[in-house]
């Protein structure tokens, strides 16, 4: 009688949870997944996890027997680890319940004995120390969508819950938008919300369960995270832009260096990985279980470098598709060009009269022109058909023989060290010597002043 009582009580303290598994396309059975999807119902499988994976080192590895299946999706790691740490365990089994063939998504349920619901799987030291004191430019979308999350999980906990409409309507509203989130707090709120939805008695709420439970495994497609990266990186800073962003707050123009650099500091390259292609970037966001908050600041700092012009995206997605590209190049505020023209001459009148710190002419030499034609050229578009005709309109812009210039725009000076002028900053040579030094000085210092003026200038093309 005692045992049959002690089973019991064990029978109670099980818990059942449904985990979803992906990326089946991509391992043993890539070759017949689809055939596989269909015929995985009933099937036992193993769960564990793979902290040896470069792209996600909690990532939970799937088998059935020596076969590898796939993984589990990211928004049910965290319930995976802590079922592992609540049942002492190093893997979980389960049956698959439910299989969604196109794309392929498994539901596994494991029961287990224990789920220590407040272990920690992740590890957030990599962002101590990390900071981001630019303009903060969340997307009213996403602040929307987390109110609206919120919302829906108090409702759904409450003891005298709401009526099954007012649950239906805040479940669809978070359907429609969850996707626009990868942060490590929203991939943990879908897999609650999908359980709490799957225990209620509506037949609606049940189905709504089903649809977050399979989109859940797909959140990081390649497909959603185009349309997500179209959303944060073009459509979204095209509505600031519309708003006059910089007509009611301060623009940051003078820290737009200090700004970046923070960026290039944030842990896993992530902004680097932005640059080099923003939709591939969001999967790393995903894989990195970067925490809503760091994410946040991150998102609006590379949304201002979108705004300045700093940025100089190389791909975008796998089919590398130019259109994205052109149009946020384009999102950048643009001066008209009589603007441009006379906020170059002030730049180049204000580098003329400018002293090093021991109060010396930064300009001291003719021939340094060629170091300041190289960068007009090369970084801020300004063309010529060649030096002789720059230096002309050098001359009638108001630096030529005739100026109260010492170091005026000289062709003969500028020809004598056309190896400056006629190419770009990153190709001239010589390190070390003294006219090279100099070159250098005076390019420089006018790189600076026309960022403030100007802007980042054009990208520079080989």
């Amino acid at each position: 009688m005692l045992f049959a009582r002690l089973f019991v009580s064990l029978q109670i303290a099980m818990e059942k949870i449904r985990i979803d598994v992906v990326g089946l396309h991509h391992w043993d059975v890539r070759d017949c997944y689809q055939e596989y999807a269909a015929k995985a119902v009933g099937k036992q499988l193993v769960l564990q996890p793979d902290p040896e994976n470069v792209k996600d080192a909690y990532a939970v590895s799937v088998r059935e027997g020596s076969l590898d299946v796939g993984y589990v999706a990211v928004p049910d790691l965290d319930v995976v680890h802590q079922a592992l740490k609540g049942a002492g365990k190093q893997r979980l089994r389960g049956i698959v319940v439910e299989s969604n063939p196109k794309p392929p998504v498994l539901t596994v349920e494991v029961e287990v004995e224990r789920i220590d619901w407040g272990y920690e799987p992740f590890d957030d030291s990599v962002y101590k120390g990390w900071h981001y004191d630019g303009l903060s430019l969340v997307p009213r979308e996403l602040k929307k969508m987390n109110d609206v999350t919120g919302d829906l999980m108090d409702a759904l906990m409450e003891e005298d819950a709401q009526n099954g409409d007012t649950l239906l309507k805040l479940t669809r509203e978070l359907l429609d938008s969850n996707l626009y989130d990868p942060s490590r707090e929203m991939t943990r709120a879908r897999y609650q919300l999908e359980r709490l939805l799957s225990a209620r008695p509506e037949p609606d709420l049940q189905a709504a369960a089903h649809q977050l439970r399979h989109q859940k495994g797909l959140v990081m497609s390649h497909a959603n995270r185009k349309q997500v990266a179209r959303f944060l990186f073009l459509e979204y800073p095209q509505k600031l832009r519309k708003r006059g962003l910089e007509e009611c707050h301060y623009t940051y123009d003078n820290r737009l260096d200090e700004l970046e650099e923070q960026l290039r500091a944030f842990p896993y390259q992530l902004y680097d990985k932005f640059l080099s292609d923003p939709v591939d970037f969001l999967r790393e966001v995903y894989y990195k279980h970067v925490p809503r908050r760091h994410l946040f600041l991150l998102l609006s700092g590379i949304v201002l470098m979108i705004l300045k012009g700093r940025v100089e995206i190389r791909r975008w997605g796998r089919e590398g598709d130019t259109e994205p590209i052109e149009q946020i190049q384009s999102l950048a505020s643009k001066m008209s060009p009589t603007e441009r023209e006379r906020a170059i001459k002030e730049s180049i009148k204000e580098l003329l009269e400018k002293n090093d710190k021991n109060g010396k002419p930064i300009v001291a030499y003719k021939s340094q022109w060629a170091g300041i034609l190289s960068v007009l050229q090369f970084e801020f578009g300004v063309e010529c058909d060649d030096l002789r005709a720059l230096c002309s309109m050098m001359n009638d812009w108001g630096f030529g023989r005739e100026s109260k210039f010492k170091c005026y725009c000289d062709y003969d000076s500028v020809v004598k060290s056309s190896t400056y002028a006629t190419r770009h900053f990153k190709e001239w040579r010589g390190k070390g010597r003294p006219a090279h030094k100099r070159q250098v000085l005076a390019a420089t210092e006018l790189r600076v002043i026309l960022r403030k003026k100007v802007g980042y200038g054009k990208e520079y093309k080989r």
